[in-house]
Formats: structure tokens, C-alpha cells, sequence
């Protein structure tokens, strides 16, 4: 977490500032508190020098000075203040998010009603109570600065309260208190990271307005706000003198924001655990490999029927000491009005090849290879273009309706704007458009469904809006990854036959990932099976149903549930579990768990072979027949021998 935090710019800028800043607080007190403080009007406001950087004021004391040693005071007060007010906050916010409907919502209101007020006003009205002096403005701002902490703690309270893992912990009986400091403030802890520096720099500001206006420190004591306000008065005849607390102001306050973004950041484990300058291992065996595909690209089918052509496609993500290689070399084509199934294990890669073909990896994923739709190279597009194209021509199903449609955006909003960007339709016909595909998912009273959010619909059917948000284009490309994931049988076996339909009368082509083994051969013409980022056999449906040579189709196929299997016999898993993309196992990825695997599988990866069959295998065990394996490619350029 710390080297994740040296890495980041912003945390290495603000961290330097702070520690020049702490190294002042410790130095600058011990060194100068006595020409800080001396008084000599024989000397008073004169001009910069080099006796005084930044002059001195009406009595003398060197301004410079007088910066520096103020800058304890001034921090500490800010710390102080900032600390109080994010203590009240977030106990008040969290305990607000953990009451009962009705009182909640009573606290939430109060809550509102108090950020209603500026800030520092209420510092101003705390202050003059309790009278001016550093104490009266640090409880002040503390105060102050608590209602936004309030805020944003119960918001985000509310938030992680109601995921899964939290219900988890009620089922166990785990006690309010409990799930709050445990399974809660962690999860957003980074938020309130950021706002406490933010926070802190905002304090160090508003201590200074109260000193400005009086109601902070007093005399003998000084920090920055009272040497701004002493600037002010003689600003027009000695502007300098203003000039230094003012800076030092601004200063803290950026260093303490850029130190809270990067400390937010790191406190993210996803994050921090991900090493953005790794440096990526290249074995003989990818170099290898790179000249292959190089050498296909030279020769690549231009057949008008071919609309999806990947090539060695590979993602990287960053890891601790190197990059981690999630997708490794997968190659296959699509045809025009092909129905494709991907298949395997969750972690498989299935989803991941669908993201990297869209150019949807999400960040530090690193996508190389090549992929092309409808005969152009995506990769070779500008940026324009090829937004155009993957607007137009593909379009993707997301297995998670509730995370993949925008909450606060209406349903006619979301199925239409991309049919009226790209293809610029009217808002009337777009309209029509979009009531004609609820209907053929099967939504009852379209109309009405244009008109309401996803929130006031069930998972089923919003489901079904994505699947019709999918369809609206008339895309020549369509990956759906898991669409049936949230429906019942009857709805289910409705949106196969419309992709079906789609896919016969429009020759639409259909990549179509699931787990759903029995699905997949019911609909599919072609399967491919993956297993730790690679395809490790690439097969018919007949084929897959009739005899599967790698032995990982064949553990699935003997996984799958048969309800017409006695009730006596017990349902078959497979042994082990995938590898970890971290420490993958020499040779063949699923050696470890394969009843079949000999020495060579444990020590040599085996490239995904074409057989006379047409089908592709990457089985040392199921290609022994062929001799010499060589690596062969859907466009019939080959690798050298193994």
C-alpha cells in the first residue's frame, strides 16, 4: 500500500509539502520565536531585503519569520478542529443510518437543514459564543465541518448497508455497532479519507477567516489568519506583507487535498494491491507467437462472411512484481448469422474476451492483439471511427442489469439516445422503435415502461430492457453475457427464440456466455470452450454433445445437473479449482486437476491444435495422434512444430 502510494504524483507532491511543512512546525519555534516577536519600530515596514525576504510590519518583526513560526499553531488548530469535526460527524451519520425508518429519516432532515447554513456562519455564531480565542473558533469550525461529515457517513452508511455482505453479517447476528465498525466504515473509508484532508485544508482557511474577523487567535499569539488580517490594513502601502500568510495558506491547503486523493486512492485494496509499472515478462514462447499472428495478419481472410476476426488477443493487468496475464492468445472468427457459445468456469476468462473485443477492459487493463469487425482493424481506427463502428455495429448484453442501466435515467432516455446519436433518428420514431423491442422481450404495457426507471422494475424485467437495449441498433454483432441469468423458464426460453429469430431472419451474429451448459447446445451451432484465459477446444454442438476430446469439456458436460438422472445419484463436480492468474502452474494450466495429464502437460503449454475434424484442441492427451502438434490458426497459417 505504501509503494502503491510513492507511486502516485499527486501523493508524492502533497506528501513532500507536509513533511516540509511538519519539519517547519518542529524548527521553526525553536529557532526564531524571538526575532518572530521582537519589536523594533525603527524597522517597521520595511520592504523586502536580504535581512528580510519578505519585509517586516509596522512593529518591526520579520514577516517571514513570523510565517514559519505560526505555522505550528496554525496546523495544529486545523488538525484539531478537523479531527473533532469528522469524530461528531461520522458517529452522527452512521448512527442516523442505522435507525429505524422513521426516526432516519427525521435525523437525515435535521442533517440537511443544518447544511443549509454556510459553514462559516455557524463557525461565526459558535465562536462568538463562547467567546473570541483559539478555542472558541477550533470548536467552531469543528463543528461546522461535522454536518458535512454527517452527510456523506450516512449516505455512504446507507449505501454499503445494503449490500449483500452486510445482510451476511445480520443473518449471523452480528450486532449494529459491530457491523458498523467492521463490515461497514472500512468500505468507505477511502471517501472519508479524502474528505478529512479536504477537511483539514478547509479548517486551516476558516481559522483564518475567524482570525481575520476577530473571533480567532489573539494577541500575544498569532497564526495565519492574524497575520493576514495585520496584511490587509497596509495592503495598499505594503502589499507584501499580506503576501507571505496567504501563500502559506493556499500551500497547506492544496498539499493536505492531493496527500487525501492519494491516500484514498491507496486505501482501496482493488487498487493498491495493482502495481501500475510492472514490467511484463515476454518468454520465448510469446515472442514466438507475436511473429506468428504477424505473419497471419499478412494473410488475413477477407471473406465478406467473416464479421469477427481475433487474433492472439491478450490482456494484462498490472501485479505486484509483474504483469498478470488474465487472457492469453485467444484466436477464433465469427461468421455472418454464426450463433457462438463461450462457455467454462467462472474466472474462465468468457466475459473478459467479450470486454477486450468491445475495447471495454476496465482500467490499468492493457489489451494487445488484433480484432477485427466487419473486415476492419478496430485497433487501427481513430478514435472517432471507431467509437462509430462500435456503436453501430456491436452490441453487448451485461450480466448485471441493476449496475448496467443509468438509475437516474428513464428507460425511453436509455434504449434510445444511442439510435438517435448514431443512426439519427427522430424522438418519435426512436420511440416507436423502442416500444416494438420491449414488446418482443416480452414487457407488458411498453409504453408505460418507457416512462419509469429501473428502480421500479423487477430484475427479470430489467433484464429484458437490456436485452432490448441490445437489440435496438440491429447490430451485425451481439454478445450477451448471461441474458438469462434473472428470468424464469417460460421468459427465458421466449428471449432465446428472439435472439434465435434475430439471428436467422436478420443474420445477426450472436456470441452468447454462459454457464448454462444445456442452454448453450440447445442454441449454439458452435462452442468454445475456455479455461484460464485460453480456448482450450473449439468444437461444434454435435461435436460437444457426441464426443468432446479435451477433458475439461468433458468434466463439464458430467457437472451438468441431468433432471432425468435418478434422485439417488450424486450431482459431479470438478476436483480443484482454477489456477491463480498470479501463480499459474507450468505447462498446461489444468494439469493439476486433469485425471489424463502425463509428464508433458506438467512442464509444456499445448497449443490449440486444428484437426482434421475441423474442431480445435489444446491437449497434448487428445492431439497425441497427431505427431508433430503445430499451432494452427482458423485462417490456416501455422506455427512452427512442437
Amino acid at each position: 500500500m505504501f509503494r502503491a502510494f510513492l507511486r502516485t504524483p499527486s501523493g508524492v507532491i502533497g506528501l513532500a509539502v507536509i513533511g516540509l511543512l511538519v519539519v517547519v512546525m518542529i524548527v521553526a519555534p525553536i529557532l526564531w520565536s524571538a526575532p518572530a516577536t521582537d519589536v523594533n519600530v525603527a524597522a517597521g515596514g520595511a520592504g523586502p531585503s536580504a535581512a528580510h525576504w519578505l519585509g517586516t510590519d509596522q512593529l518591526g518583526r520579520d514577516i517571514l519569520l513570523r510565517v514559519l513560526v505560526a505555522t505550528r499553531f496554525t496546523i495544529v488548530l486545523a488538525l484539531i478542529a478537523a479531527g473533532i469535526g469528522a469524530l461528531l460527524g461520522v458517529l452522527t451519520g452512521s448512527t442516523a443510518a442505522l435507525l429505524p425508518r422513521r426516526a432516519r429519516s427525521v435525523a437525515l432532515r435535521a442533517i440537511d437543514a443544518m447544511l443549509a447554513f454556510p459553514g462559516i456562519l455557524v463557525a461565526i455564531f459558535i465562536g462568538t459564543i463562547i467567546g473570541p480565542g483559539a478555542t472558541g473558533a477550533t470548536i467552531g469550525v469543528a463543528i461546522a465541518v461535522s454536518f458535512s461529515f454527517a452527510r456523506i457517513s450516512s449516505t455512504l452508511a446507507m449505501s454499503a448497508g445494503g449490500r449483500d455482505y452486510v445482510a451476511a453479517g445480520r443473518v449471523l447476528g452480528i450486532r449494529p455497532f459491530r457491523l458498523l465498525v467492521r463490515h461497514v466504515l472500512p468500505n468507505i473509508a477511502d471517501t472519508l479519507v479524502i474528505t478529512t484532508t479536504v477537511v483539514i485544508g478547509t479548517a486551516v482557511v476558516d481559522l483564518s477567516s475567524l482570525s481575520f474577523l476577530g473571533l480567532g487567535v489573539q494577541p500575544p499569539d498569532f497564526d495565519w489568519g492574524q497575520m493576514l488580517t495585520e496584511g490587509v490594513q497596509v495592503i495598499y502601502t505594503q502589499p507584501w506583507a499580506a503576501v507571505g500568510p496567504a501563500v502559506a495558506i493556499a500551500i497547506t491547503a492544496v498539499a493536505f487535498g492531493l496527500t487525501g486523493e492519494a491516500l484514498a486512492r491507496n486505501m482501496n485494496p482493488v487498487l493498491w494491491t495493482q502495481s501500475r509499472h510492472a514490467a511484463p515478462r515476454v518468454s520465448a514462447r510469446q515472442a514466438r507467437r507475436a511473429a506468428v499472428v504477424a505473419a497471419a495478419d499478412s494473410v488475413a481472410d477477407t471473406s465478406p462472411d467473416v464479421v469477427l476476426d481475433v487474433r492472439d488477443l491478450v490482456v494484462e493487468f498490472p501485479g505486484r512484481d509483474s504483469s498478470v496475464r488474465v487472457l492469453d492468445g485467444v484466436s477464433f472468427q465469427l461468421r455472418k448469422g454464426e450463433f457462438l457459445g463461450i462457455v467454462g468456469e467462472s474466472g474462465s476468462g468468457k466475459s473478459l474476451t467479450a470486454l477486450a473485443i468491445a475495447q471495454l477492459v476496465p482500467f490499468p487493463g492493457e489489451v494487445s492483439g488484433t480484432v477485427r469487425l466487419d473486415g476492419q482493424d478496430i485497433g487501427a481506427l481513430s478514435r472517432r471511427d471507431r467509437e462509430a463502428m462500435l456503436g453501430t455495429d456491436l452490441a453487448f448484453v451485461f450480466q448485471d442489469p441493476l449496475s448496467s442501466l443509468n438509475p437516474a435515467l428513464r428507460i425511453r432516455t436509455q434504449l434510445t439516445e444511442s439510435i438517435r446519436y448514431h443512426r439519427r433518428v427522430g424522438r418519435r420514431s426512436a420511440d416507436e422503435t423502442a416500444v416494438g423491442r420491449l414488446g418482443d422481450v416480452s414487457i407488458p404495457a411498453p409504453d408505460a415502461t418507457l416512462r419509469r426507471h429501473p428502480h421500479e422494475l423487477s430484475g427479470g424485467m430489467r433484464q429484458r430492457v437490456m436485452i432490448a437495449k441490445g437489440l435496438m441498433k440491429n447490430p451485425v454483432l451481439l454478445f450477451a453475457d448471461e441474458p438469462t441469468t434473472a428470468l424464469d423458464v417460460t421468459i427465458q426460453s421466449q428471449i432465446m427464440a428472439l435472439l434465435e429469430s434475430f439471428n436467422a431472419d436478420d443474420g445477426m451474429s450472436l456470441v452468447f456466455i454462459s454457464h448454462n451448459l444445456a442452454l448453450v447446445s440447445e442454441n449454439c451451432a458452435r462452442v468454445l470452450v475456455m479455461y484460464a484465459g485460453r480456448i482450450v477446444e473449439d468444437l461444434t454442438t454435435e461435436q460437444l454433445l457426441a464426443a468432446p476430446l479435451h477433458p475439461y469439456t468433458t468434466a463439464l458436460l458430467h457437472a451438468s445437473p441431468d433432471i432425468t438422472a435418478p434422485r439417488t445419484r450424486e450431482l459431479t463436480s470438478i476436483p480443484g479449482q482454477v489456477p491463480d492468474f498470479a501463480a499459474m502452474p507450468p505447462g498446461c494450466p489444468y494439469h493439476p486437476r486433469c485425471p489424463l495429464a502425463v509428464a508433458r502437460c506438467r512442464v509444456e503449454l499445448p497449443p490449440l491444435a486444428e484437426r482434421s475434424d475441423g474442431r480445435r484442441v489444446a491437449c497434448w492427451v487428445a492431439n497425441q495422434d497427431l505427431g508433430p502438434v503445430e499451432e494452427v490458426t482458423r485462417d490456416g497459417s501455422q506455427a512452427p512444430a512442437h
